[in-house]
């Protein structure tokens, strides 16, 4: 188990590299190309957070020259049950200023450690059926910066440092956890009459310190998969912040360490390798695909969370 868990932490220090893709919110949709569906199928992409409602993501696969096409579906059955009984029919919402439509909960809201269904369907498709968990949450115990450097290139402002991270990983069982990073910046600009007028702030992704150093970062944040603790004294992780002074002030370094089902953990470990930095963006929904092809598509899966805030600044 220790070997295991070091062999792990080599890889997760040595190995991090970036794979674009575009996503949403808690929901990580992945457009996927030559996949062969014998029959229409419902697509979901759904997850189960502690006090919040439940959103449906549905969409429907139809193969057509070996490229899975999305098709919205604003018109099915989608339910949410635990065991027999059903807690509630979900109502479908059109999606405002360019977001998707989804499929939302009106009173449900889901408890940690209970297990739920989720059930859609619609005629002339293959029905979507999963069950999933909201795991109990793992606390972050420390949060902290160290080796900051800082240079200026063209208009940037870039600081490489060590983020170090540790929690209080629970012992003999193993656990799946979603490690995300983002750098907070706030937007302003002087107006005519000299003064500072700040926009509403934004998070982008932070990456692996590195040339070229000729663009901005995005709005996103990184994703790392990391199963149980790789060693006691947490993980260390090399990383960089971009970001533009004449334009944007500096917040916070926000690690929000998700603890997920392996229901969860399972599908987002087919996007990126354990240990891999994936940017995760705000995009449109496209895909989500699980690798399950005779039961369902999609992912409906449970998470909990805890977040801690550092500054690279003193």
């Amino acid at each position: 188990m220790k070997l295991n868990k070091i062999y792990r932490l080599s890889r997760f220090l040595l190995a991090i590299t970036f794979v674009v893709g575009m996503c949403c919110g808690c929901e990580e949709p992945v457009e996927i190309n030559g996949i062969t569906v014998g029959d229409p199928r419902l697509v979901v992409s759904a997850n189960l957070f502690p006090g919040e409602v439940v959103k449906v993501r549905l969409t429907s696969s139809q193969p057509s020259n070996g490229v899975l096409e999305v098709m919205d579906i604003t018109d099915a059955e989608v339910s949410i049950l635990e065991g027999n009984e059903v807690l509630e029919v979900l109502q479908y919402r059109p999606g405002t200023e360019g977001n998707k439509g989804r499929y939302h909960s009106q009173e449900f809201i889901p408890l940690v450690g209970r297990t739920y269904t989720l059930y859609a369907s619609k005629n002339g498709y293959l029905p979507f059926e999963d069950d999933d968990a909201i795991p109990e949450p793992v606390p972050i115990s420390v949060l902290s910066v160290s080796n900051v450097r800082q240079l200026t290139v063209g208009d940037l402002n870039i600081y490489n440092f060590t983020l170090n991270i540790n929690y209080e990983d629970p012992e003999f069982e193993e656990n799946y956890y979603d490690l995300r990073i983002s750098q907070v910046v706030v937007p302003y600009y002087i107006n005519s009459s000299g003064d500072t007028t700040k926009l509403e702030e934004k998070a982008k992704t932070v990456q692996p310190p590195g040339e070229p150093f000729d663009a901005n970062t995005q709005v996103g944040e990184a994703s790392i998969l990391v199963r149980d603790r790789p060693m006691e004294g947490g993980i260390q992780i090399e990383l960089q912040s971009r970001f533009n002074p004449r334009t944007e002030l500096l917040g916070n370094l926000v690690a929000e360490l998700r603890t997920v089902s392996e229901n969860y953990f399972d599908f987002q470990l087919q996007y990126q390798r354990e240990g891999q930095a994936l940017p995760i963006g705000v995009g449109a929904p496209q895909v989500n695909v699980s690798g399950n092809y005779q039961r369902s598509l999609g992912v409906f899966s449970g998470y909990n969370n805890s977040v801690w805030q550092v500054t690279l600044t003193h």
